[in-house]
């Protein structure tokens, strides 16, 4: 490929190396220009080698040990050269024409920072990857033993905007760390991401809510879809073990951090 990319696509591997090969063959059949930039995060599972063999034209990072997807996102950065920039999982697949659409959602819209695409499940099952700001009750109801008691509270529904069909586009106050795509120069406006979200999950609440409050909207943009091949089985209800702790701590966190977005007009009209 010659010339500067329009999307420079970001995956970070943890171990999931047959996974990153489906993810980065999805993309083969875009019909925007893009680069791949690959980070392995201290997989230790030959991920390194498997991207070499089968995509040489992808940029690699190699991490000798786990940093965490935070700072695995972070060292990609400064090697992002298109005018957009796509941040996937590992475990996501695009379908035909979902860069396109996320691209276009962006460049139609200049008051939007950042888009997330529709995503299902490998069934086609729609996953519902759309947030309001989290209640901070939501890290003890879906543990247990609340989470016995009433295994999907108002609470809990309300979070996860289940009361949303997912089928039109439209404002929200976050969406999963997926796939999110955003214009390249978003980094240097908001900051790299926040390494002090250690456990993986909750950048992705961070990184939307500092869009937000650099004056731009999170939107869901349901053109584009992305199969994300994420585990349904809820393991909420196993209670307090350290990666739980570890998870709330980062919750409570970005509940301090982003306090003043709470009451924030903009985000309490999403309802």
């Amino acid at each position: 490929m010659s010339g500067r990319p329009e999307v420079s696509v970001v995956v970070v591997a943890h171990r999931a190396r047959e996974l990153l090969v489906q993810c980065l063959e999805s993309l083969q059949h875009a019909r925007i220009a893009h680069e791949a930039i690959v980070v392995d995060d201290g997989s230790g599972d030959g991920t390194p080698e498997a991207v070499r063999s089968r995509f040489p034209a992808a940029q690699l990072v190699v991490k000798e040990e786990s940093e965490g997807l935070a700072a695995g996102r972070n060292s990609a950065l400064p090697l992002v050269n298109g005018r957009l920039g796509l941040m996937l999982d590992s475990d996501t697949r695009g379908r035909r024409g979902a860069l396109e659409a996320m691209a276009s959602a962006l460049d139609s819209a200049p008051e939007v920072g950042l888009v997330g695409p529709k995503l299902i499940y490998p069934d086609g099952e729609v996953q519902p990857s759309c947030r309001r700001f989290p209640s901070p009750l939501i890290p003890i109801l879906r543990r247990w033993p609340a989470v016995r008691i009433a295994p999907e509270s108002r609470a809990h529904r309300r979070h996860m905007m289940l009361d949303f069909d997912h089928a039109s586009e439209r404002p929200v106050v976050y969406v999963m760390g997926a796939a999110q795509m955003w214009r390249a120069e978003l980094p240097r406006l908001i900051g790299p991401y926040d390494e002090k979200v250690s456990s993986y999950g909750g950048e992705d609440l961070d990184w939307c809510l500092r869009v937000w409050a650099a004056g731009l909207e999170v939107r869901y943009t349901p053109q584009a879809v992305v199969v994300h091949d994420w585990q349904r089985v809820v393991h909420h209800g196993r209670g307090w073990d350290r990666h739980a702790i570890r998870a709330a701590r980062d919750f409570y966190y970005l509940q301090w951090k982003h306090r003043s977005l709470r009451r924030d007009p903009r985000l309490g009209g999403l309802d």
